[in-house]
């Protein structure tokens, strides 16, 4: 439980948020600039729900999820068309995963499943936007291909295996 409470806090640093529709649009491209209002929680207050084991692990793979694209996003703009290929098909092997964990996480925060994959990153208080140096990024980018082949990013695997704990 140590490790999962300090995943999801490194997780909450260094991951961040954008905005779009719907969790369907999770793999679209997003344009500078777009900002989330923080008046839309409901109930209750952004942030995890360590008490909560199935919501916490939802929090958890959504922030793995949300780092994910970011970071092959990055790699795009930086012209690594293998990374972002490999995000891109990783994206789409788990989209019933992240689907499923927006409709879950906006329930709990907004008391609906449509919430923006914005509303929610903005609700466990995730960064909208890697800043990382070039010389940071491409080393990463080189290596996403194959971390996201590894088990490890089998997300309903990773969530089957944080609820056993």
């Amino acid at each position: 439980m140590k490790r999962l409470v300090l995943a999801a806090c490194l997780a909450a640093c260094i991951l961040g948020a954008r905005a779009e529709d719907d969790a369907e649009s999770f793999v679209e491209e997003v344009g500078a600039g777009e900002t989330v209002a923080t008046a839309a929680f409901v109930s209750p207050p952004p942030g995890y729900a360590f008490d909560r084991p199935e919501l916490l692990a939802d929090q958890y793979l959504w922030g793995i999820a949300h780092g994910a694209r970011l970071l092959g996003l990055a790699c795009a703009r930086a012209g690594h068309a293998e990374a972002h290929a490999a995000w891109l098909a990783w994206s789409e092997r788990e989209r019933p995963e992240i689907v499923a964990s927006a409709g879950r996480l906006g329930r709990h925060y907004f008391q609906r499943e449509d919430a923006a994959s914005a509303e929610i990153a903005a609700a466990l208080n995730l960064r909208p936007a890697l800043d990382i140096a070039p010389e940071r990024l491409e080393p990463a980018c080189a290596t996403l291909p194959a971390a996201l082949a590894r088990p490890r990013y089998d997300l309903a695997r990773r969530r089957e295996e944080m609820l056993k704990k």
